[in-house]
């Protein structure tokens, strides 16, 4: 066992004898008594912790201690008149005070915290890390938002859009404050001074602590991936044959992919086909629906969430945001009253549309979507 898992054994007897114990009088744990911490821990190793309480801590005062570890007679030997078979213990009133701050480092360290708080603190780690390879000063800067993002976390980053590049980056500055906490950087700031408009995170690293936890950082994360692959290994042989070897159809992968850039590029696989300006009526629609794809969305709800009257059909807009033609109706339906915007496109949803391929050619420095 490690010390910290002894250490919660005997905190976890100590409130229970606390419970058990007469206001005002002194608590006893008996070392004779089948408990946990009996079970797992030695008399001399729950003594040494004890004293660590005492005069670290100071939360008690330790007042009698077995016989045995007094005399060093064993259980195995002769009853000793007047044997004591506990630690006396005074639990002050500190004590409480510090079990809620105890508690709170526990549940905020590496092997406690949850799967996704974790991959926010590996995933500026390892930016940091880099950083400090280079720079030769604890003072370094990573960005709020990796841009183009590599994919090293997905469920930090599952998909592009501006909704979860703020959320991203969200989950950046939350990885950077835990940091902080564990005492691993002294402190961080950000500022908005990317061109793009995603910002850094200037960080200044504790250099005595960053490297030691950053490896606890990795191993934890390690060790849980190796769980989840025993977990899944043994998923995979439970499952039949027949389902087990089954491939996902290819004509589900996405074929096409709209993207919304901070800068109001309209992207179709990485390529613009239109860049409505900022806050128009263009703009604000298009926003609203790239954070709303696959649900059909009404009119009404476009002027609510504009916070005014559109000027335009649904139908110009749509035109005006560069989708003509067939490339219209595979991303949109449209009418009078309500839009739907479809993203991504798989083959799959091409042939049920009976649609042909989508060829991108730029000509003249204008991009030009046949149909």
């Amino acid at each position: 066992m490690t010390y910290e898992e002894k250490l919660n054994l005997l905190i976890s007897e100590l409130v229970e004898a606390k419970k058990r114990t007469r206001s005002g009088q002194s608590a006893k744990i008996f070392v004779t008594k089948q408990t946990e911490l009996t079970k797992k821990i030695i008399p001399q190793e729950v003594h040494e912790l004890l004293l660590q309480l005492q005069d670290d801590e100071k939360v008690l005062t330790v007042e009698e201690i077995p016989t045995e570890l007094k005399t060093g007679i064993t259980a195995s030997m002769e009853a000793v008149e007047g044997k004591i078979e506990y630690f006396l213990i005074k639990i002050l009133d500190t004590f409480d005070d510090w079990l809620i701050r105890y508690r709170m480092r526990q549940k905020s360290k590496p092997e406690n915290i949850d799967w996704l708080n974790l991959l926010k603190a590996l995933d500026v780690c390892s930016d940091i890390d880099k950083q400090l390879q280079l720079a030769r000063t604890n003072l370094v800067r990573i960005p709020s938002f990796p841009y183009p993002y590599i994919g090293r976390f997905l469920e930090l980053f599952p998909y592009d859009t501006i909704g979860t590049r703020k959320t991203y980056q969200q989950y950046r500055w939350e990885g950077v404050q835990y940091l902080i906490k564990e005492k691993a950087v002294f402190e961080a700031k950000y500022d908005n001074d990317d061109t793009f408009g995603y910002g850094s995170i200037g960080v200044k690293v504790n250099l005595a602590n960053f490297d030691d936890f950053y490896a606890k950082i990795k191993q934890e994360f390690e060790k849980r991936k190796q769980k989840a692959t025993k977990i899944d290994e043994k998923k995979v042989k439970d499952i039949p044959k027949q389902a087990a070897t089954k491939k996902t159809d290819e004509k589900d992968e996405p074929l096409y992919q709209i993207i919304y850039t901070k800068q109001r590029q309209v992207l179709m696989n990485n390529a613009q086909i239109s860049k409505p300006d900022f806050n128009s009526e263009n703009d604000l629609v298009f926003s609203f629906l790239y954070e709303h794809p696959n649900k059909r969305v009404t009119r009404e709800e476009l002027e609510k969430a504009m916070g005014g009257k559109l000027t335009k059909s649904l139908h110009k807009i749509v035109e005006n945001l560069g989708f003509e033609g067939d490339t219209k109706e595979v991303f949109f339906s449209v009418s009078k009253n309500a839009i739907e915007f479809r993203n991504p496109i798989t083959k799959k949803d091409l042939e049920e549309m009976k649609k042909p391929l989508i060829k991108l050619v730029k000509g003249g420095g204008k991009l030009v979507i046949p149909h």
